[in-house]
């Protein structure tokens, strides 16, 4: 999946009015800006769901608030927390997938993720596993790659390497994401110059594009074989 606090006003605005240190990662945190963003999920072209990713600076950091719905078959609601620098800091997601329930309890402290995962295995049956690795320097979790990539320095030829860390699955992946050209896209929000970004590195690739102009937002993507699409609704 594509992978979007109630505080006293005082602090909201202190909040609001601080500009967070950019991490030296590929992502530019200090770029990121309180964003929400609707997708329509397409099936072979046809409606089928939605998902609404929220981004939105918190008293420690960014919180970036995931809400995906395909009915009847699933349901999934994912909470990612990140460090002003950019580290992130914890993962929950809890979701339904045909009457069976999933969920992800994950912490990433340093270099470490543990936690616990009950997810879809690779025959689609509910496992629950253990989750406890070793990550490197500025590692994304794959449920906040996409709202993250506004904060990335776009530009015709670009490509960089992302370590992704596979929460749900418990698995460390080296993703390379490289513009391969520039389109003209046309999605429910209306017509955009999007860069076409090609990603590498995953067990199936991805494309997606992501708007030429700031603050970059993604418009499109989707899995290479798989008949979903992700377009963005406004």
């Amino acid at each position: 999946m594509i992978r979007v606090t109630v505080l006293a006003p005082a602090i909201l605005a202190a909040i609001l009015a601080a500009t967070p240190a950019a991490a030296q990662g590929p992502i530019d945190f200090a770029k990121l800006v309180p964003a929400k963003d609707s997708f329509v999920v397409l099936l072979q072209g046809k409606p089928v769901g939605y998902e609404v990713i929220t981004l939105d600076r918190s008293a420690s950091g960014f919180v970036i608030k995931d809400d995906t719905s395909l009915p009847p078959r699933m349901q999934q609601h994912t909470e990612v927390t990140i460090g002003a620098d950019g580290a992130m800091t914890s993962v929950t997601q809890r979701g339904v997938l045909t009457g069976r329930e999933m969920k992800v309890d994950v912490a990433y402290a340093g270099a470490r993720v543990t936690g616990s995962a009950t997810t879809p295995g690779p025959a689609g049956a509910i496992t629950t596993k253990e989750v406890s690795a070793e990550v490197p320097l500025y590692t994304v979790d794959d449920n906040v790659l996409l709202p993250l990539l506004p904060g990335v320095a776009w530009q015709p030829g670009l490509s960089i390497d992302v370590p992704l860390f596979s929460s749900g699955q418990n698995t460390l992946y080296q993703v390379t994401l490289t513009v391969v050209g520039t389109e003209s896209v046309k999605v429910p929000a209306g017509t955009f110059e999007a860069y076409k970004v090609s990603v590498k590195g995953l067990p199936q690739g991805m494309t997606v594009y992501v708007s030429t102009l700031p603050p970059h937002r993604v418009l499109k993507a989707a899995s290479e074989g798989a008949p979903l699409e992700f377009v963005a609704a406004r």
